[in-house]
């Protein structure tokens, strides 16, 4: 097996010692030191547009969470009623068509209880 000597300093002395006083940036031709510039800015202005969207968005939330619900108009027995009535309305199509005074069809329903009976 053949071992070189692999020299090391070329690539890690040889770039210490071309360090010069002048920076980067002026190191650069001008359409490349401008695309630097641009995409710099860029990283800035983006990084600013996310704080803001943040800082907006926490003071929309807090708002919400200071609103206290509104007052309706009807509650409680009303309120429910009404929904029954919307439902009685969606479901008429559904239900069978029975006389409300025929009591001999009536469907009990015990909530304890799966089973549904049908007298």
């Amino acid at each position: 097996m053949v071992t070189r000597n692999f020299d090391l300093s070329r690539f890690v002395v040889a770039p210490l010692a071309q360090v010069t006083d002048t920076p980067v940036l002026d190191r650069l031709d001008p359409p490349k030191r401008a695309a630097v510039i641009m995409a710099v800015l860029a990283l800035v202005l983006t990084g600013m547009a996310l704080i803001a969207a943040a800082m907006i968005g926490a003071h929309w939330v807090r708002k919400l969470a200071r609103q206290r619900p509104r007052n309706n108009a009807l509650s409680g027995d009303a309120l429910a009623n009404l929904q029954n009535e919307h439902l009685r309305a969606s479901l008429k199509e559904l239900l069978p068509k029975a006389d409300t005074a025929d009591t001999a069809n009536t469907v009990q329903i015990n909530p304890a209880d799966s089973d549904t009976k049908v007298d």
